[in-house]
């Protein structure tokens, strides 16, 4: 198992983001999805790291990372960039779920200037509202302390579980670590939504692109990332058979193997 290291570096607005880095050759830097922290990651990384120095932080709000007083999509790209400042030129970036929306969004306005973007599974708006009117009702969850209730919640109405899945996702680590994390998504599901239905801004994407979708993931999601694949120029991507939107989590090894062959393949191109 490689050595992971804990580290903190500081944003833009002084707020503390604290990360892990692990493994040698090229800079990869992960931005993991709502409610998680960047421990989530460990299992993929572990694989990751044999090819790529690792760098995965908790997104502000969350695990050792601390907050600000205003928030948005704007205050994650500038995240993006202090960790990319850290990782060095020319680093590769990897998003997940809500992660990924991103470092799209800072792929589209920044760039990265020598590194391969890869998103997996960005849950836009492709069918219309990811949490719509059903929003208030899981602030409501959260406001209230309900937080096991409001994961189920949003896991039904938002990432589109099916129901049946639930008990078995209790009996799962990622039910024990998400459930405290809710209160963070109400903010995140805003930001979703206010993207809306267009996705030709990402049309103005120049880094070489990968997107990683599952085959039994939402359909909205799965949806999300070819549309992706087809409005970014030159972009690419894979479909993970059997996977579903925690793939790094069911099949750290084969996730890892995806993302190595998109980075490796997209640098060739």
């Amino acid at each position: 198992m490689p050595t992971i290291e804990y580290l903190v570096s500081t944003a833009a607005d002084g707020t503390p983001l604290e990360y892990f880095k692990t493994g040698t050759g090229p800079a990869l830097l992960i931005t993991h999805g709502s409610v998680a922290t960047k421990e989530q990651w460990i299992p993929a990384s572990e694989v990751l790291a044999e090819r790529f120095t690792v760098y995965a932080y908790d997104r502000r709000g969350r695990g050792g990372s601390g907050d600000g007083e205003t928030y948005s999509i704007a205050t994650e790209v500038s995240d993006i960039s202090t960790m990319l400042a850290v990782a060095g030129p020319a680093s590769h970036l990897l998003g997940h779920s809500y992660g990924a929306l991103c470092t799209l969004a800072y792929s589209r306005t920044q760039g990265l200037g020598g590194g391969v973007h890869v998103a997996f599974e960005p849950p836009l708006a492709v069918d219309g509202p990811v949490a719509g009117d059903k929003l208030p009702g899981y602030a409501t969850l959260t406001e209230a302390g309900e937080l096991d209730a409001a994961l189920e919640y949003a896991l039904i109405n938002f990432v589109r579980v099916p129901a049946q899945a639930i008990p078995f996702l209790r009996e799962t680590p990622i039910w024990s670590t998400s459930a405290p994390l809710t209160p963070t998504w109400v903010r995140e599901l805003r930001e979703i939504d206010a993207l809306g239905t267009d996705l030709t801004p990402y049309a103005a994407i120049a880094d070489p692109t990968h997107l990683i979708a599952g085959t039994t993931t939402a359909p909205f999601l799965y949806r999300s990332a070819h549309e992706l694949a087809h409005v970014i120029p030159g972009s690419t991507i894979t479909d993970i058979d059997g996977a579903d939107h925690f793939a790094h989590l069911a099949n750290p090894a084969g996730f890892a193997d995806a993302v190595t062959a998109a980075i490796v393949g997209a640098a060739r191109a």
